[in-house]
């Protein structure tokens, strides 16, 4: 039994090790879904609640610090579950946090609020009562090893039985302890670092040495059933049928999740709204990413414009890409920003890049390099990536 209930605690302890891993190097993806489910709640209490909608749009700001928060907490939670540290204590704030998924899961699932739970950020996708499964089995799991705990040690008037706590269980809780400040050093670290600049790990389409024209394309040829209708009688058919006395009921796309695009809201308009997505895919474009104009200071763009100087004697065409309705123009003026301008959704761009601004490199459609503002490169940089070419 003992060995059983260290099984089923590190299996748990792993897939929140896991789960955490991909919310730490991503804060900002996490910090959307945050801003997401805040949206639907308070849509959803706003008529019934009105104090409780203000609440979760008030969460909104802080939506960066509950997911570094989070995300360190589930990552430590994990670590601290695979070597046994605290165990009654880790297993109680596990029921807790499984507690907090299942309800999130659930109401994403049963409402269909929600598609996708961002429960391991953008490397593993489940659908909403997947992932509802997934934490219900976790549960029963959790309940089963809380059951085969051990329980208090027996003291008697000669003391614990069993002696005193020797070496080896010494070396055991300092190795522990050691184990949980590590963890916490390298969620808060790497939480620290992907704001700071980018995710060390990118999961999105948007990846350096992905082409987006490609991604834009289905993965393969879309397959398609069709439920006919005659006399009464319903009958499936892999192809159309030429005979005209059967009537369409419905098609189905048998292979949907295959033959869908993995971008496929990629859209660059102009402030009429025509269509100028392919510009940011052919030659060589700089695309400067400006999500919210507001949250930027002209500092924050000067070394950009010092980036757009150095490139602008080569092959290289600049562009802003923006998804803020403000007045950009008068935005450009302020920060001296010279370069033609054009509007995509803010989801999308958020994806695209986690900064604001950021910077892209794209040659013919394929992403040559990725950059937060942070740490924007020299024009030489820039010409070495394209030499490589």
């Amino acid at each position: 039994m003992k060995a059983l209930q260290k099984i089923l605690a590190s299996t748990i302890g792993i897939i929140f090790m896991l789960s955490g891993f991909v919310k730490i190097i991503d804060p900002m993806g996490t910090a959307i879904k945050f801003e997401e489910y805040f949206h639907v709640f308070a849509e959803d209490v706003s008529t019934t609640l009105p104090f409780l909608e203000s609440f979760f749009l008030y969460l909104i700001g802080w939506k960066l610090f509950l997911s570094v928060m989070f995300s360190s907490f589930e990552f430590i939670l994990g670590v601290a579950l695979l070597v046994n540290y605290r165990a009654k204590l880790m297993h109680r704030l596990t029921l807790l946090l499984l507690i907090f998924f299942g309800f999130l899961t659930f109401y994403s699932a049963f409402f269909d609020k929600v598609t996708d739970c961002g429960c391991f950020g953008d490397a593993i996708k489940f659908t909403p009562w997947g992932s509802f499964t997934k934490d219900l089995v976790l549960l029963v799991m959790l309940l089963v090893s809380m059951k085969l705990l051990p329980g208090k040690k027996r003291v008697s008037a000669y003391g614990t039985y069993g002696g005193g706590m020797s070496l080896q269980k010494e070396n055991s809780s300092i190795f522990k302890k050691i184990s949980i400040w590590v963890a916490v050093l390298f969620a808060f670290g790497m939480c620290y670092y992907a704001i700071q600049h980018l995710p060390p790990i990118d999961f999105r389409p948007y990846k350096i040495g992905n082409n987006i024209s490609e991604m834009m394309t289905s993965q393969e040829p879309c397959v398609s059933v069709y439920y006919m209708e005659k006399d009464g009688e319903e009958k499936m058919f892999e192809n159309y049928p030429t005979d005209t006395s059967w009537k369409l009921v419905r098609m189905e796309t048998i292979n949907e999740a295959e033959c869908q695009p993995l971008i496929p809201d990629y859209y660059i308009s102009n402030e009429q709204g025509e269509d100028f997505t392919e510009i940011t895919t052919k030659g060589t474009k700089l695309l400067v990413i400006i999500q919210n104009v507001s949250e930027i200071e002209p500092e924050t763009m000067e070394p950009i414009n010092d980036l757009i100087r150095g490139v602008s004697s080569d092959d290289v065409s600049a562009l802003a890409i923006t998804s803020d309705a403000t007045d950009f123009d008068a935005f450009k003026r302020k920060v001296r920003l010279s370069i033609p301008h054009y509007y995509a959704d803010a989801t999308v761009l958020k994806a695209v890049v986690r900064s604001n601004p950021g910077i892209l490199l794209v040659k013919d459609g394929t992403i040559l390099g990725k950059w937060h503002h942070n740490d924007t490169p020299k024009s030489e940089v820039i010409s070495q990536l394209l030499n490589q070419e």
